[in-house]
């Protein structure tokens, strides 16, 4: 009985958290303005460089998974997938996750560039 508890326990903790980590999220993305209107010593540009990078990372993340599921697509085939076309929203969003990630990298790079400027 007691294990059974700890194990309902453990899962309560965990379904709890997760319906948190939108939250955590969203305020951690609503800083950012404020960051970017702060950001005067070179630290604060360098942490403003690394959260682009996180981000560049996560969408490239993102394309990775859209180009795997574009492929499944195509390798299931089947008139359903060719009439939606599912492989096509996947490619699309390949593309938009890349170009995100490259405009993420970017920013990151003249964050980088900002810090090494204050320095002098």
């Amino acid at each position: 009985m007691r294990k059974t508890s700890l194990i309902l326990g453990a899962a309560l903790v965990a379904l709890l958290a997760s319906f948190s980590l939108p939250t955590v999220s969203a305020l951690a993305k609503m800083g950012m303005p404020e960051m970017i209107t702060a950001a005067k010593t070179p630290a604060e540009h360098e942490k403003l460089a690394a959260q682009y990078e996180r981000e560049a990372k996560a969408a490239r993340a993102k394309a990775q998974e859209h180009k795997l599921m574009a492929e499944a697509y195509r390798k299931a085939g089947g008139p359903l997938i060719e009439k939606l076309h599912f492989d096509q929203h996947c490619d699309a969003l390949v593309k938009s996750y890349t170009s995100t990630a490259d405009e993420f990298e970017a920013l990151a790079k003249a964050e980088h560039e900002a810090a090494k400027e204050i320095k002098k």
